[in-house]
């Protein structure tokens, strides 16, 4: 069960996490959710500003997991953040809105570290709406099931996604796979960033 009692979603954020999944439609894809510590602290709300593409291809070899998640979570140590959840996208267009068995393991990991974890999964048919972005609670059963938090979104987040697939930008998303085979690309994705005006 949730602990916090809300959970919005950064202009940022929904778009790193939209734009990831359109570049690469025909396969799953997977990500990491960070959110702000000191807000969650003080409030108990998650606040997710940002969000980490991962992977679109062999998406469950966790050593190439762990490294993802060492550097990610160096970052977040310099910045105040903390990985707060874990998205997919599903490979196939129609396939069932709930967590893969893969993604329950790494949240059931991540939990660890943070009690209160979310699982995002996102619905091919529905980028770049609201409707696409479901979220999981892990319960006391040990199952993920549908969250009961209501979502917040930044007013102007579909909107400012539908415009940089009509510019393409998707094609310029660099997540850990395209960085492992190219350390000098920018899994941070500053140049998006610079694009999207935080809320």
């Amino acid at each position: 069960m949730s602990a916090s009692q809300q959970m919005s979603f950064s202009n940022r954020a929904f778009v790193k996490m939209q734009l990831h999944a359109a570049k690469y439609p025909h396969c799953a894809v997977n990500g990491l959710l960070l959110a702000c510590k000191e807000t969650y602290a003080k409030e108990k709300a998650i606040v997710i500003v940002d969000t980490i593409p991962l992977f679109h291809q062999c998406i469950q070899l966790t050593v190439m997991l762990n490294v993802a998640f060492t550097n990610v979570d160096a970052y977040c140590k310099a910045y105040q953040l903390q990985i707060v959840g874990y998205y997919e996208a599903p490979d196939h267009l129609h396939a069932v809105i709930e967590p893969s068995l893969f993604s329950t393991k790494v949240a059931d990991k991540m939990q660890d570290f943070f009690e209160d974890i979310k699982l995002v999964v996102i619905k091919n048919t529905e980028v770049p709406a609201l409707s696409s972005v479901h979220v999981f609670d892990r319960y006391p059963d040990g199952k993920y099931k549908p969250s009961k938090l209501e979502l917040e979104f930044a007013s102007n987040s579909v909107e400012t996604v539908e415009h940089l697939l009509r510019r393409k930008v998707e094609r310029d998303l660099v997540d850990f796979d395209n960085h492992l085979d190219d350390i000098s690309q920018d899994w941070l994705n500053s140049n998006i960033n610079q694009l999207v005006v935080m809320d």
